[in-house]
């Protein structure tokens, strides 16, 4: 088994009220930790000024965040620094000598392509270049050279020695843009933190949505708020994650729609509804809530896309819903009993089973001592 390791990532892991991508990425970072020992894992992270934080327990390069640096960064291919900013984690790396190195989320593929001697890992949140793609439709062609930046990287990345994706769509995507499938399938899982003697039995007619704002999520709330919510029966809709409290007057102009915004802890809010709605309509990778939701055993309605990469047809407690009209007709039927669970059965042994951190340690391990 490696006993140097690095674990480097784009992502704020120190964020405690952080969206889907912190939680995936402190998955991938104690998976890593469980397999090749805590003590032996170096941790670097790439964040923002308005993230930055003094740690003894990582290394802290700057990311940059002005819009110019950012369009300049992309052009040369990068999407988290600026080009000659590299040399200072590049040596980072080579004084610290891994003999491995995990690159956590793709965007930062570009480290893999220079020449090294210890191996390489890249978890793939999502294949970049489509999300970017996404954007680039979506909200305008600021984006493109964002997207053509992604697609640099996602490239370099699939050059790494093993390459993880969440899902198989994931997989084809990328054997079909890279010509490189991926090496190992890990999903989003979470360690297991149910406590069933916090679960709210006097459940009101209230529905939960958690997510940070973020355009995906913003764009399918927003659609939710204006498409379902007129045709549920005396039914609230509580929205909870970072940001939002900013669209709290604007949402809260719709009937029956509660804007809660940022909170240190986000148990207290599961427990306390007996259902969610996750209605995304765009995005990639797998959907970090749908797992989060699944552990505290909740009624879920999902969209196609926020079940990607989940195995629950023929689950109880799970519906798939797409049209307004499917989620009305499947939330309206589901408030109409009076005697709720106090957590499905169903939802939380699929959980168990197959998205709780437990369950893909030894795939893991095994990837790594084949690499050895």
């Amino acid at each position: 088994m490696f006993k140097r390791v690095m674990f480097i990532t784009a992502i704020n892991i120190f964020d405690s009220t952080g969206g889907g991508g912190v939680k995936a990425s402190l998955e991938h970072l104690r998976l890593l930790q469980t397999c090749c020992g805590k003590e032996n894992v170096q941790v670097c992270a790439c964040l923002m000024p308005k993230e930055m934080v003094v740690t003894d327990s990582a290394k802290i390069f700057k990311r940059e965040d002005s819009n110019f640096k950012l369009l300049i960064a992309a052009l040369f291919g990068c999407k988290v620094y600026l080009p000659w900013h590299e040399k200072d984690i590049v040596q980072f790396i080579n004084v610290y000598s891994p003999d491995l190195l995990v690159v956590d989320f793709s965007l930062l593929g570009r480290l893999i392509r220079l020449k090294h001697s210890y191996k390489t890992i890249v978890f793939y949140h999502n294949i970049e270049a489509d999300y970017a793609l996404n954007k680039v439709k979506k909200e305008g062609v600021f984006y493109i050279p964002s997207y053509w930046a992604s697609k640099m990287n996602d490239r370099w990345a699939t050059k790494a020695d093993r390459v993880i994706c969440l899902n198989r769509r994931d997989s084809n995507r990328l054997n079909e843009c890279y010509g490189r499938k991926a090496d190992l399938l890990i999903p989003i899982t979470f360690k297991d933190d149910f406590d069933q003697s916090r679960t709210v039995m006097n459940y009101k007619k209230e529905i939960l949505f958690l997510g940070t704002c973020f355009p995906p999520n913003q764009y399918s709330i927003e659609w939710f708020i204006t498409e379902v919510m007129p045709l549920l029966h005396n039914i609230t809709l509580n929205i909870v994650g970072k940001g939002f409290e900013e669209k709290k007057e604007e949402y809260e102009q719709h009937e029956n729609v509660r804007v809660i915004g940022t909170v240190q802890e986000l148990a207290p809010y599961y427990y306390a509804h007996c259902a969610v709605v996750q209605p995304i309509k765009y995005g990639a990778g797998m959907k970090v809530k749908t797992a989060e939701a699944m552990m505290y055993g909740r009624r879920i309605f999902a969209s196609d896309e926020a079940l990607e990469g989940y195995d629950v047809d023929g689950i109880n407690g799970i519906t798939r819903c797409n049209t307004a009209i499917e989620y009305a007709d499947a939330i309206n039927e589901y408030f109409k009993i009076s005697d709720f669970k106090s957590y499905e059965k169903g939802v939380r042994n699929l959980f168990l089973e197959k998205y709780e951190t437990g369950q893909v340690v030894a795939k893991f391990r095994s990837l790594l001592d084949e690499m050895t």
